[in-house]
């Protein structure tokens, strides 16, 4: 059995609202238009606007309704005005009528009313075209914000699913060439294959459950960053020097996940990785009132370097990570590239004061 629809209670409040406030305007605008004094005739005109107010909500929801969902939603203009003037051209009609058949009638009935008088056909088209104006004014604001509210929503769901495909594409070129670097520790049989294991189970564990959220806290980003240092760590013995510094004010701030890891990954794959003599790996993190200061800079071999020097051409990672650094902090974040010598520099600020 089909569900019985809700009576959309907000909204008709609101149709009650103006056409309370409607009527005694329209009343003391007719009053004004036809020169008589408000204090004296003001009840006699809102008796005549609340009897006449019947028959142009007639004409009123007829457009609401009926006509606009009917052509404009379909693009038929034409049709749209043409039943709009046919509705207008009948209202008028029906608006003589009810008045010189019943609100005269009832409470004037020594005024004999004409009915086709011209004068008093040409002031009921003007009190209709007047009534409906103010009211599509309105509701064509409201569709011009509902259509506006619509494309955010689009952009915002476009944005989130670019976002996801991103991250999707992440995470697999992460653990891809993590599971290379186990294979060159499972290969040499090294007694430190089971604790990258256990290192990895870690990483891949923050990667699949804690950054399902669109943001998560600093400290839970660093915590994986050093997981992976620790992790890496385990393969180059003594030819790798790590430095990593840490200094944040508040851990709690919070921070699009993932952001900052594939940084870190790039040092290795890029420095020490391509590297066959002793390499070294500096990161620094600091955080001041919600403004992310993050370095990593690697040593680097000539050839090793190639694949990076120009960030617009680096590996998946980085596109990535630039790609969303534009989607999630416009205009609040700078990324920058640099070759110094035998040093290899990437810097990312980001103004985080906007999550936060």
């Amino acid at each position: 059995m089909a569900r019985e629809k809700k009576l959309d209670w907000k909204r008709i409040s609101y149709h009650v609202l103006f056409w309370a406030v409607y009527i005694p305007l329209n009343a003391t605008f007719a009053c004004l238009l036809q020169s008589l004094e408000i204090y004296q005739y003001f009840w006699q005109a809102l008796t005549q606007e609340m009897t006449m107010t019947v028959v142009k909500m007639g004409l009123v929801y007829y457009i609401f309704y009926f006509v606009l969902p009917t052509y404009l939603e379909n693009s038929q203009i034409l049709k749209l005005i043409l039943a709009s003037l046919l509705g207008y051209f009948v209202t008028g009609i029906i608006y003589r009528a009810v008045e010189g058949y019943i609100y005269l009638p009832t409470f004037f009935p020594q005024v004999k009313p004409l009915f086709w008088s011209g004068d008093a056909l040409l002031f009921a088209y003007f009190d209709i075209f007047i009534t409906t104006s103010a009211a599509l004014s309105i509701k064509m604001i409201k569709l011009n914000y509902q259509k506006i509210e619509h494309e955010k929503a689009l952009v915002k769901e476009k944005l989130s699913a670019e976002l996801d495909f991103l991250r999707a594409q992440t995470n697999p070129h992460f653990l891809f060439n993590t599971l290379n670097n186990l294979y060159g520790l499972a290969r040499k049989k090294s007694d430190k294959t089971p604790d990258a294991i256990l290192m990895l189970s870690k990483i891949m564990r923050f990667m699949l459950y804690d950054c399902r959220v669109p943001r998560i806290q600093v400290g839970g980003e660093t915590k994986v960053i050093r997981d992976y240092i620790e992790l890496e760590k385990l393969r180059y013995n003594n030819r790798l020097t790590v430095v990593y510094e840490e200094d944040l004010d508040n851990p709690g701030t919070l921070i699009a996940p993932l952001l900052l890891l594939p940084f870190v990954e790039n040092s290795f794959k890029h420095g020490a990785h391509s590297s066959t003599e002793a390499a070294e790996i500096r990161i620094k993190l600091f955080l001041r009132d919600s403004h992310l200061d993050f370095r990593v800079d690697n040593t680097f071999e000539a050839d090793g370097i190639r694949a990076v020097k120009d960030p617009n051409s680096s590996g998946i990672g980085i596109r990535n990570e630039k790609r969303q650094l534009e989607l999630i902090y416009p205009n609040t974040h700078q990324l920058d590239f640099e070759e110094d010598g035998k040093w290899y520099h990437a810097r990312l600020q980001i103004d985080l004061s906007g999550d936060n």
